[in-house]
Order: structure tokens, then C-alpha cells, then sequence
């Protein structure tokens, strides 16, 4: 399966990268995607948690503010794999898999960590689906 990716989901994973190698690990997991897509601060995902009332300054700073680069190469957990599934199935066919997506996949397809994170955020994945599709039109 081919995955187009844009430009700030590619930065977004990079991010994910580093922040799992800040941590120590061997494997990307869903809580590093999310802490990648967040720090993106993709203009699209900003607006959409604005529209949900979702402050990022709130998250704990790991997940607000992932390193931008990784030199290295680490694999993606079982988890993280779901979440890059659900991501793509979330932009559609045609569209490119955007850091918007990574989130959505995250709040679809994510361990319950990352999704514990995201509900103790005050997220609800039905908002943020709607956010998003508002924010693309």
C-alpha cells in the first residue's frame, strides 16, 4: 500500500521519532505520534483544537513539544501501525495523509495511554472529526 504523506505529517512522524528517542525507546508508539502531531502546530490542526476549546498548553510539555529532528531510524509498535491505518483510512482515498489524520488515528486506533491522554485532554473523536472536516472546507 502506497502512503502519500504531506509535508507536516512527514515533520509530524520525524517529531514522533525524536520524541521516542528522548524517551529512550526502540519502537514510535501512539503516544509519540500524538506528541509528534501536536508539536507540528500544523495552522489546520491548530484551528480545529481551537474550534474544540482544547488548549495545547495544557498537555504536559513531552507531548507539546516533541524535537523537530531525528537522524535515526526507529520502527513503529503493533499500536503505532493501527494508528497510521486509521489515519489514512481517515483522509480518504484521494486525499494526502495530513498531521490532522495522525491525530484522528490517534483518537481512533490509539493504546488506551494515548487515548487516556486525549480523553483526560477533554477530546471526544466525534468533535474532533467534525472540527477537522470543518477546518478543510
Amino acid at each position: 500500500m502506497a502512503i502519500n504523506l504531506t509535508e507536516d505529517a512527514v515533520h509530524a512522524l520525524n517529531r514522533a521519532a525524536a520524541a521516542a528517542a528522548r524517551e529512550g525507546g526502540e519502537a514510535i508508539t501512539p503516544q509519540n505520534i500524538l506528541a509528534g502531531a501536536i508539536s507540528q502546530r500544523d495552522p489546520a490542526l491548530v484551528d480545529a483544537l481551537d474550534q474544540l476549546a482544547l488548549d495545547i498548553g495544557s498537555l504536559p510539555e513531552h507531548l507539546r513539544d516533541a524535537p523537530e529532528v531525528y537522524g535515526g531510524h526507529l520502527p513503529f509498535t503493533p499500536d503505532a501501525h493501527e494508528v497510521l491505518g486509521a489515519a489514512i483510512e481517515s483522509a480518504g482515498p484521494e486525499r494526502p495523509t495530513a498531521s490532522t489524520h495522525l491525530l484522528l488515528g490517534v483518537a481512533r486506533a490509539g493504546d488506551d495511554g494515548s487515548r487516556g491522554v486525549l480523553e483526560g485532554w477533554g477530546m471526544n473523536e466525534d468533535a474532533l472529526a467534525a472540527a477537522l472536516v470543518a477546518t478543510d472546507e
